[in-house]
């Protein structure tokens, strides 16, 4: 064979090689060694991120410590790169042969390797088309966001200060040209950004998917579109990449912990994973359990470390599909339909229940008809679970902000009670629409003493009197009766208490100052409280 002959054909299997490199998770078996300790976070948590973890009495964990560098540096010196690393998982992400993966796995300290997309990390964006843009008259987010009472958290004040939210999707293009976002830049409000897919610091791609969530929530242009949280501070991650592999699932898992080592509070995701390019990776419905998708896993271990996860349940519900997507089966994540401006479900909003029967989605916001910024700069209405998610998110920012003493649970919790058929949740809309008074309402109303109606304030000088009522009361018809000190009657009315709506107020404007008797007489039991008015 000539001097030439061999130059090609070494050529050639050099570029058969460098083609033949594709995508693997390696899982490492223990984290012994590690010159990091559980005892001083701070060498690997921002001070946001720990006092996170104690506002909320959650402990520092071995999944909390980097992964070991020795075993990194070892595969490095097989030839083989990586690109992003898991502490939660105990794993990274690299590109190799297919021929090493063997080698790999036969490491004394490599639990198992895992294929999750074909070819090296892409060079380039994703593509995406720019919807058709319909012009909005002043306040477009106006309504998408009163359904829910953000009209009324701004006037309170709560606008996201101090907070720190978390957007993953696919790329935010022209998000630095677009004038409602302008506030992000001049005031240094976008906190760390991070491309998942390039492995880059680029984040403004040619995908405009995430502009369009992130105007939602952060947008602030007077008289013409506020979002729902435009006082907050962002995280914008890109870990949707071309492509349907699950190693977008790891990018979401990635881009979760660089959240939670910044100091992220909730993270709203606007993307959900089923069925995949390479069908040995898709999931059946029966995964969607909460516990067995990558993603979902994931998620559940971000909601260990405190963080406020909410996602879009999907469009799938006039799809073969037809069911929510991952993460949304995580009973950790808030997921989010879609509802049109009637309060109906949209038709393409996923269904629940999750596989092992859990009401999903959660909660319901508007997500036909909703209000967005597009790249061009142009406000429009359009369509997807991935629109009425960050609504919710904004939603949940502001009510955190409100309450700072909750857990990201029992937030969520909260945002659930509020829903406005939390009585009858179903697998369309799931427990409602949230909204901001009646959630204001549970987080500042006492619970009842077990079988004893709640009547406060008491003494009052209010003109009014609250009820709250127990167990005993709920969905049962029962009259209520106000008697003076001389035995005279001068109200009664009938009530229904019900668990979304279980506080009555009683108006005592027109009573003079004095005791008077609170008699309450149900179908099962009665009651009796004296009232004084000052």
């Amino acid at each position: 064979m000539s001097r030439k002959t061999k130059l090609i054909v070494i050529l050639i299997f050099i570029g058969f090689s460098l083609s033949a490199q594709d995508r693997y998770m390696v899982f490492f078996t223990d984290k012994l060694n590690s010159p990091y300790s559980i005892s001083n976070p701070s060498q690997y948590l921002s001070q946001r991120s720990i006092q996170r973890r104690e506002k909320q009495r959650i402990s520092i964990v071995e999944n909390d410590l980097p992964v070991n560098q020795t075993y990194i540096d070892a595969l490095s010196n097989l030839g083989i790169k990586a690109i992003h690393r898991s502490k939660w998982m105990n794993g990274i992400l690299v590109e190799m042969e297919t021929s090493s993966v063997n080698l790999v796995e036969a490491l004394s300290f490599v639990e198992r390797v895992e294929y999750v997309a074909p070819g090296q990390v892409p060079s380039g964006g994703i593509g995406g088309n720019e919807a058709n843009s319909k012009f909005a008259n002043a306040g477009a987010a106006d309504f998408q966001n009163n359904m829910l009472g953000i009209d009324e958290m701004h006037e309170d004040g709560f606008e996201g200060q101090g907070m720190l939210i978390g957007v993953f999707d696919g790329g935010f293009q022209n998000m630095s040209q677009i004038a409602a976002l302008q506030h992000l830049f001049t005031s240094n409000k976008i906190v760390a950004q991070k491309n998942y897919v390039t492995n880059t610091t680029t984040v403004e791609n040619n995908e405009s998917h995430g502009t369009r969530v992130l105007s939602i929530l952060a947008a602030n242009n007077p008289n013409e579109y506020i979002g729902a949280a435009p006082a907050a501070n962002y995280i914008l991650c890109v870990t949707e990449a071309p492509g349907e592999y699950r190693v977008e699932e790891y990018n979401w898992l990635f881009a979760a912990e660089m959240a939670d080592s910044v100091g992220v509070d909730l993270i709203n995701t606007s993307l959900g994973y089923s069925v995949f390019d390479d069908a040995t990776m898709s999931y059946t419905y029966s995964d969607m359990d909460g516990k067995t998708a990558i993603i979902t896993k994931a998620a559940n271990i971000a909601a260990t470390k405190g963080i406020a996860l909410i996602n879009s349940a999907g469009n799938e519900g006039n799809k073969v599909w037809r069911f929510i997507t991952a993460p949304s089966d995580s009973e950790n994540v808030l997921s989010v339909g879609a509802i049109d401006a009637t309060g109906f479900r949209a038709s393409f909003s996923s269904f629940g229940p999750s596989a092992d029967n859990r009401i999903k989605p959660d909660v319901s916001a508007l997500g036909q008809g909703t209000a967005v910024i597009t790249a061009s700069g142009n406000i429009s209405f359009q369509n997807g679970t991935s629109f009425s998610g960050p609504v919710v998110t904004g939603f949940a920012t502001c009510l955190w902000q409100a309450f700072p003493e909750l857990t990201n649970l029992e937030l969520l919790d909260l945002i659930r009670k509020s829903g406005h058929q939390f009585d009858s949740p179903d697998n369309e809309l799931g427990y409602g629409i949230p909204n901001y008074i009646r959630a204001y309402e549970l987080a500042f109303t006492p619970e009842p003493l077990e079988n004893e109606v709640l009547a406060y304030p008491n003494p009052t000088s209010d003109g009014f009197i609250n009820l709250i009522f127990p167990e005993s009361f709920l969905s049962e018809s029962a009259t209520v009766t106000l008697i003076d000190i001389n035995g005279k009657q001068v109200n009664s009315f009938q009530i229904v208490p019900q668990r979304s709506s279980n506080r009555i107020q009683i108006d005592l404007s027109n009573q003079t100052a004095g005791i008077y008797i609170l008699r309450i007489n149900g179908q099962r039991t009665s009651f009796k409280k004296k009232i004084i008015k000052y």
